[in-house]
C-alpha cells in the first residue's frame, strides 16, 4: 500500500477567521471576484447556496507550473462551522493524474498577533500514484498565494 504523506502551510491574515471561512463556504461563488489571479471559477453543488458535508465544488484555478487553468472536482467530506474547519477530498480532475488520493483541510482560527487577526492553515494528505511523482508543494504555494490575495481583497471592503 502506498504511503500517505502530509504537507502543511500556515498564513497569517488580517481579516477575521469567520470572514475567511465564510468566503470558503457560504460565499464561495464570490471567490473569483476576491481572488481573480488564482481562482477563475467555482461552482458549488447542489446550487442552493448552502455548503454541507457531501457538497461538491468544481474549481478552475491557476497553478504556477501550468500554462493554463486547471479544473478539480472535490467533495466536502468534513465541515465544522464551530471550529471553522473544512475538508475537501478530490474526486476528479487535475490532481487525480498524479495522486491516488488527495484531501485538503482548511482551518481558520482567531489569533491576534500584532496586525494579524487570523491564522489560516491548509493541510494536504495525499498518496502518490508512483514514486516518481513529486510532493505537491506547488499546490501548497498556490494555497498560500490564494490566502494572501483573498485576505488583501477582503480587507478592501472595510
Amino acid at each position: 500500500m502506498a504511503e500517505i504523506s502530509k504537507l502543511e502551510v500556515e498564513c497569517k491574515a488580517k481579516c477575521s477567521a469567520v470572514k475567511f471561512f465564510s468566503m470558503m463556504t457560504r460565499d464561495a461563488l464570490k471567490l473569483p471576484k476576491y481572488a481573480p489571479h488564482t481562482i477563475h471559477n467555482v461552482q458549488v453543488l447542489p446550487g442552493d447556496g448552502e455548503v454541507r458535508a457531501g457538497s461538491v465544488y468544481i474549481w478552475v484555478y491557476k497553478l504556477d507550473n501550468k500554462p493554463s487553468a486547471v479544473t478539480t472536482k472535490v467533495k466536502v467530506t468534513a465541515l465544522d462551522h464551530k471550529n471553522l474547519s473544512l475538508t475537501f477530498t478530490v474526486t476528479e480532475g487535475y490532481l487525480t493524474d498524479d495522486y491516488t488520493s488527495f484531501s485538503n483541510t482548511l482551518t481558520t482560527t482567531t489569533q491576534r498577533d500584532g496586525n494579524y487577526n487570523c491564522l489560516v492553515k491548509w493541510s494536504a494528505q495525499y498518496q502518490k500514484a508512483n514514486k516518481d511523482v513529486p510532493d505537491p508543494t506547488y499546490v501548497m504555494k498556490m494555497l498560500e498565494d490564494f490566502t494572501k490575495e483573498l485576505d488583501t481583497n477582503l480587507l478592501k471592503e472595510r
